[in-house]
Protein backbone atom coordinates (compact mmCIF):
# COMPACT_ATOMS: atom_id res chain seq x y z
CA UNK A 1 0.00 0.00 0.00
CA UNK A 2 1.18 3.17 -1.06
CA UNK A 3 1.88 5.86 1.62
CA UNK A 4 -0.83 8.30 0.27
CA UNK A 5 -3.41 5.55 0.55
CA UNK A 6 -2.46 4.65 3.76
CA UNK A 7 -3.35 8.18 4.73
CA UNK A 8 -5.96 8.16 3.35
CA UNK A 9 -7.24 5.15 5.11
CA UNK A 10 -6.46 6.44 8.46
CA UNK A 11 -8.72 9.90 7.72
CA UNK A 12 -11.69 7.54 6.50
CA UNK A 13 -11.21 5.07 9.63
CA UNK A 14 -11.41 8.14 11.83
CA UNK A 15 -13.99 10.42 10.01
CA UNK A 16 -16.52 7.19 9.93
CA UNK A 17 -16.86 6.35 13.64
CA UNK A 18 -16.95 10.18 14.59
CA UNK A 19 -19.47 10.91 12.36
CA UNK A 20 -21.85 8.07 13.61
CA UNK A 21 -21.25 8.92 17.30
CA UNK A 22 -22.61 12.51 16.60
CA UNK A 23 -25.48 11.34 15.07
CA UNK A 24 -26.04 8.64 18.23
CA UNK A 25 -25.47 11.96 20.84
CA UNK A 26 -28.07 13.98 18.55
CA UNK A 27 -30.82 11.44 19.02
CA UNK A 28 -30.58 10.77 22.77
CA UNK A 29 -32.83 12.88 24.40
CA UNK A 30 -31.22 14.39 27.77
CA UNK A 31 -33.04 14.73 30.90
CA UNK A 32 -33.90 18.45 31.22
CA UNK A 33 -34.68 20.52 34.82
CA UNK A 34 -35.24 24.36 34.69
CA UNK A 35 -36.21 25.67 38.11
CA UNK A 36 -39.11 28.86 38.29
CA UNK A 37 -36.29 30.98 39.51
CA UNK A 38 -32.63 31.24 39.31
CA UNK A 39 -32.40 33.19 42.69
CA UNK A 40 -33.59 32.49 46.25
CA UNK A 41 -33.24 32.97 49.80
CA UNK A 42 -32.50 30.16 52.14
CA UNK A 43 -36.08 28.66 52.76
CA UNK A 44 -37.65 30.54 49.49
CA UNK A 45 -39.76 27.98 47.12
CA UNK A 46 -38.85 27.18 44.36
CA UNK A 47 -40.42 25.30 41.54
CA UNK A 48 -38.78 22.79 39.36
CA UNK A 49 -40.12 21.34 36.03
CA UNK A 50 -38.00 18.73 34.18
CA UNK A 51 -38.43 16.10 30.83
CA UNK A 52 -36.96 13.40 29.16
CA UNK A 53 -37.38 11.02 32.98
CA UNK A 54 -38.07 7.32 32.64
CA UNK A 55 -41.37 6.93 33.26
CA UNK A 56 -40.89 2.68 33.83
CA UNK A 57 -42.30 1.22 37.05
CA UNK A 58 -39.18 0.01 37.10
CA UNK A 59 -37.20 2.73 37.21
CA UNK A 60 -36.56 4.87 40.64
CA UNK A 61 -38.27 7.98 41.50
CA UNK A 62 -36.50 11.36 40.52
CA UNK A 63 -34.68 12.92 42.93
CA UNK A 64 -33.55 16.82 43.30
CA UNK A 65 -30.14 17.21 44.96
CA UNK A 66 -28.61 20.28 46.13
CA UNK A 67 -24.76 20.90 44.59
CA UNK A 68 -24.20 17.22 43.31
CA UNK A 69 -25.06 13.82 42.90
CA UNK A 70 -25.03 12.65 46.44
CA UNK A 71 -26.19 16.09 47.53
CA UNK A 72 -29.19 16.32 49.79
CA UNK A 73 -32.13 15.36 48.66
CA UNK A 74 -34.99 18.08 48.05
CA UNK A 75 -37.58 16.65 46.64
CA UNK A 76 -38.18 13.22 45.12
CA UNK A 77 -41.11 12.27 43.18
CA UNK A 78 -41.95 9.87 40.04
CA UNK A 79 -42.23 11.07 36.55
CA UNK A 80 -45.55 11.05 34.40
CA UNK A 81 -45.96 8.62 31.58
CA UNK A 82 -44.31 11.60 28.99
CA UNK A 83 -41.56 11.45 31.28
CA UNK A 84 -42.10 14.93 32.30
CA UNK A 85 -41.53 16.28 36.33
CA UNK A 86 -42.48 19.10 38.11
CA UNK A 87 -42.08 19.71 41.88
CA UNK A 88 -41.46 22.78 44.60
CA UNK A 89 -38.82 22.17 46.99
CA UNK A 90 -37.45 25.47 49.99
CA UNK A 91 -33.92 26.88 49.15
CA UNK A 92 -31.25 24.95 51.52
CA UNK A 93 -30.05 26.72 53.88
CA UNK A 94 -26.43 27.53 52.35
CA UNK A 95 -23.78 30.21 52.41
CA UNK A 96 -25.14 32.78 49.69
CA UNK A 97 -23.25 31.90 46.29
CA UNK A 98 -24.08 29.55 43.18
CA UNK A 99 -24.92 26.20 43.34
CA UNK A 100 -26.38 23.42 40.74
CA UNK A 101 -29.76 21.40 41.27
CA UNK A 102 -28.93 18.05 40.48
CA UNK A 103 -32.26 15.61 38.98
CA UNK A 104 -31.06 11.84 38.82
CA UNK A 105 -32.59 9.05 38.92
CA UNK A 106 -31.67 5.00 38.42
CA UNK A 107 -33.24 3.03 35.45
CA UNK A 108 -34.70 -0.57 35.56
CA UNK A 109 -30.70 -2.43 35.36
CA UNK A 110 -29.76 -0.28 38.25
CA UNK A 111 -27.20 2.18 36.80
CA UNK A 112 -28.38 5.39 35.96
CA UNK A 113 -30.80 6.33 33.81
CA UNK A 114 -30.29 7.38 29.94
CA UNK A 115 -29.62 11.14 29.42
CA UNK A 116 -29.61 12.05 33.03
CA UNK A 117 -28.79 13.58 35.44
CA UNK A 118 -30.85 16.62 34.40
CA UNK A 119 -28.96 19.81 35.97
CA UNK A 120 -30.29 23.63 37.14
CA UNK A 121 -28.25 26.59 38.71
CA UNK A 122 -29.45 28.03 41.62
CA UNK A 123 -27.86 31.15 43.30
CA UNK A 124 -28.66 31.08 46.91
CA UNK A 125 -28.60 34.35 48.17
CA UNK A 126 -28.42 36.45 50.91
CA UNK A 127 -31.18 36.66 53.89
CA UNK A 128 -32.54 39.84 54.67
CA UNK A 129 -31.17 41.35 58.16
CA UNK A 130 -32.87 40.25 61.20
CA UNK A 131 -33.81 36.85 59.23
CA UNK A 132 -33.83 34.11 61.90
CA UNK A 133 -31.99 32.09 58.22
CA UNK A 134 -29.19 34.67 58.13
CA UNK A 135 -27.36 31.80 60.06
CA UNK A 136 -27.18 29.55 57.35
CA UNK A 137 -25.18 26.40 57.65
CA UNK A 138 -22.19 26.81 55.19
CA UNK A 139 -22.05 24.92 51.92
CA UNK A 140 -19.50 24.34 49.31
CA UNK A 141 -20.12 26.01 46.37
CA UNK A 142 -20.53 23.66 43.24
CA UNK A 143 -17.11 22.82 41.54
CA UNK A 144 -16.84 20.20 39.51
CA UNK A 145 -15.27 16.79 40.50
CA UNK A 146 -11.45 16.50 40.82
CA UNK A 147 -11.93 12.45 41.11
CA UNK A 148 -13.64 10.15 38.72
CA UNK A 149 -16.55 9.64 41.40
CA UNK A 150 -18.47 12.94 40.22
CA UNK A 151 -21.42 13.04 37.35
CA UNK A 152 -20.63 12.45 33.68
CA UNK A 153 -19.62 15.58 32.06
CA UNK A 154 -22.93 16.57 30.50
CA UNK A 155 -23.32 16.30 26.30
CA UNK A 156 -24.01 19.41 24.85
CA UNK A 157 -25.61 20.04 21.83
CA UNK A 158 -22.13 22.04 21.45
CA UNK A 159 -20.30 19.35 21.64
CA UNK A 160 -22.43 17.10 19.63
CA UNK A 161 -21.73 20.10 16.42
CA UNK A 162 -17.84 19.88 17.05
CA UNK A 163 -17.79 16.21 17.24
CA UNK A 164 -20.04 16.56 13.79
CA UNK A 165 -17.73 18.84 12.28
CA UNK A 166 -14.55 17.38 13.48
CA UNK A 167 -15.94 14.18 11.66
CA UNK A 168 -17.12 16.35 8.59
CA UNK A 169 -13.57 18.20 8.36
CA UNK A 170 -11.41 14.31 8.78
CA UNK A 171 -13.92 13.31 5.64
CA UNK A 172 -13.63 15.97 3.46
CA UNK A 173 -9.65 15.76 4.51
CA UNK A 174 -9.83 12.32 3.62
CA UNK A 175 -11.57 12.68 -0.11
CA UNK A 176 -8.99 15.65 -0.87
CA UNK A 177 -6.34 14.03 -0.01
CA UNK A 178 -7.41 10.86 -2.42
CA UNK A 179 -8.30 13.40 -5.36
CA UNK A 180 -4.94 14.91 -5.16
CA UNK A 181 -3.41 10.95 -5.18
CA UNK A 182 -5.75 10.36 -8.18
CA UNK A 183 -4.40 13.56 -10.01
CA UNK A 184 -0.82 12.55 -9.47
CA UNK A 185 -1.22 9.55 -10.87
CA UNK A 186 -2.28 10.48 -14.01
CA UNK A 187 0.42 13.42 -15.00
CA UNK A 188 0.09 16.16 -16.78
CA UNK A 189 -2.58 16.25 -19.36
CA UNK A 190 -1.59 15.82 -22.86
CA UNK A 191 -1.49 19.04 -24.80
CA UNK A 192 -0.91 21.14 -22.08
CA UNK A 193 2.10 23.19 -21.84
CA UNK A 194 4.32 24.43 -18.38
CA UNK A 195 4.61 27.91 -20.05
Amino acid sequence: MKPKHGVVAVVALLAIPLALAATAFACGSLATLKLNRATAPVGGEVKAVGGNFNSSPRASTVQLRFNGRNGKVLWEGRPAASGRLAGTFAAPAAAPGYYVIVATQTGPDGRPAAGTPGRAPLRIKRAAAGSKSAAAVPAVPFAAPATGDGPPPAVTPVTVLAIGLLGLVLLGGGFGVLRLARHRRRGPRVGSSLS
